[in-house]
């Protein structure tokens, strides 16, 4: 059994048509006999769209390739509602839902994940990086009836059941979400983060990252084997730790002042970022 995983593809900021990237990915899976194809988050700066290209990729590569997804927060910064990003009723979308391999003592637990404020130096402020998060930080846009570390709170309760229910069936587990687990896969701060105010902004990004508590989780879980986070562009070693790996396979993105890609063309890109286990029982 071949899984495919890819994230952070972000095709409306990196202009890449619909069809184009369609085109390329159904193609590319079913000539490779992947059994699946998991994405952690960011495809669209728009909900409606995500869906949409799912089914149509699901449509283009049939029965062959089972397509399943989570949401980054590009992906709710419009059309979607809290309670839709929470209980969509889409069989190919993950977000704290689970699916046993077939054949296999593989489980696949999907959860969209958060952030806590836990990779910065002002996590015992809150407030403060609310109040910046609002003025400057992109997911200001993103509705929620709660604080972050609150919907932070959420996630755990929600993974650590999933994860229960998991070791209760004797399935081994593969992790599929969006943010960060553990602060240190984050990159090393840039030489150039020099002034008090560089600092504060390298500290108050990094709040936004993801969370600490969510790998503490993970890896008291023994039945976790492979955990696929985005959210962080640009090359990230996997990380090894207690029984599990952490893997990260986002794209990125491609424009005049911010080039995180290591190839010229979204195919080659895509390919070389894309991470490719094959299971046996």
């Amino acid at each position: 059994m071949k899984l495919a995983v890819s994230s952070d593809n972000h095709l409306d900021v990196n202009r890449i048509m619909s069809t184009r990237a369609l085109h390329i990915q159904a193609s590319w899976l079913l000539r490779h006999d992947i059994d699946y194809y998991l994405y952690a988050g960011d495809l669209y700066n728009n909900f409606g769209r995500t869906r949409r290209y799912f089914a149509a990729l699901q449509r283009l590569v049939g029965e062959r390739v089972q397509i399943y997804y989570v949401l980054g927060n590009h992906d709710m910064l419009s059309h979607a509602s809290y309670q839709d990003v929470e209980h969509l009723a889409d069989p190919m979308y993950l977000h704290n839902q689970y699916v046993d391999l077939p054949g296999t003592d593989w489980r696949l637990i999907g959860n969209n994940g958060w952030y806590d404020y836990s990779f910065s130096d002002y996590a015992q402020q809150p407030q403060r990086v609310a109040q910046w998060k609002k003025v400057y930080w992109v997911d200001a846009a993103i509705k929620q009836p709660m604080s972050d570390p609150q919907r932070m709170g959420l996630v755990l309760n929600q993974v650590e059941q999933q994860l229960t229910m998991a070791q209760a069936a004797g399935k081994k587990v593969i992790f599929l979400t969006h943010f960060a687990p553990r602060k240190a896969l984050l990159s090393p701060k840039p030489s150039f983060v020099q002034s008090q105010r560089q600092l504060k902004t390298y500290q108050m990004i990094n709040a936004m990252m993801g969370s600490e508590r969510l790998g503490r989780l993970l890896e008291k879980a023994p039945h976790v084997k492979y955990v696929f986070y985005g959210h962080l562009h640009g090359i990230h070693d996997p990380l090894k730790a207690a029984h599990l790996v952490y893997l990260n396979q986002a794209v990125g993105v491609k424009k005049a002042k911010r080039t995180e890609w290591q190839y010229d063309k979204f195919a080659e890109q895509w390919e070389h970022r894309l991470k490719i286990i094959e299971l046996n029982n």
